[in-house]
């Protein structure tokens, strides 16, 4: 029997077609019986991550930095024009201890937050001298919390560590005009 061009090219098409699913075999995109396996699901980036059934993303330093700066940040418009001393950071597993020196005449503003992974509120202290005054911070709140500090005495802010907790304070200290001082003058002292 004499095989025909036509089915010459139809054999040599099955053949080559057969050659390519060897190949693709070899890539396991069949199981032991010959089945084509399903396609393996897409990895979900972190911004397209489920959030409403409760599974939200891993706390990430850099994420809650930003929201900590939107914090500060919301006092920009409030009609003062605070003049910056200092800003920093610190993560809730170490100890937060910083003191200031608060030189000149202008009262001291300190505006503070924190952003965590699953932590409401958090302690803050403030001492001067023997004096000492602790507030609960809200951390992840839209706004920072402020507190006034006259100057003149050295002071300390302060935090106890979170053990293996994860998270950060955020503050920016700046001085501000006698006028601009709203509420207690000396949150220290408490009002």
């Amino acid at each position: 029997m004499r095989i025909r061009p036509t089915l010459r090219l139809c054999l040599a098409t099955a053949a080559t077609a057969g050659l390519l699913v060897g190949c693709a075999d070899k890539d396991d995109s069949r199981d032991k019986h010959g089945e084509k396996k399903p396609a393996a699901q897409p990895t979900t980036s972190r911004s397209s991550q489920d959030t409403s059934s409760g599974n939200a993303p891993a706390w990430e330093p850099d994420d809650a930095l930003q929201r900590a700066e939107r914090a500060l940040d919301a006092y920009d418009d409030d009609g003062t024009n605070p003049k910056l001393v200092d800003t920093d950071t610190s993560y809730i597993a170490d100890r937060l201890a910083k003191t200031y020196e608060a030189p000149g005449d202008r009262p001291y503003r300190l505006d503070i937050t924190c952003n965590t992974d699953g932590i409401e509120e958090l302690t803050l202290t403030l001492t001067r001298g023997d004096e000492e005054q602790p507030y609960g911070i809200g951390c992840g709140d839209p706004e920072a919390d402020q507190f006034n500090i006259p100057p003149g005495k050295p002071f300390k802010i302060s935090a106890e560590p979170v053990k293996d907790g994860a998270g950060l304070f955020l503050w920016r200290l700046n001085t501000i005009a006698p006028e601009d001082v709203e509420g207690c003058e000396d949150d220290i002292k408490s009002c």
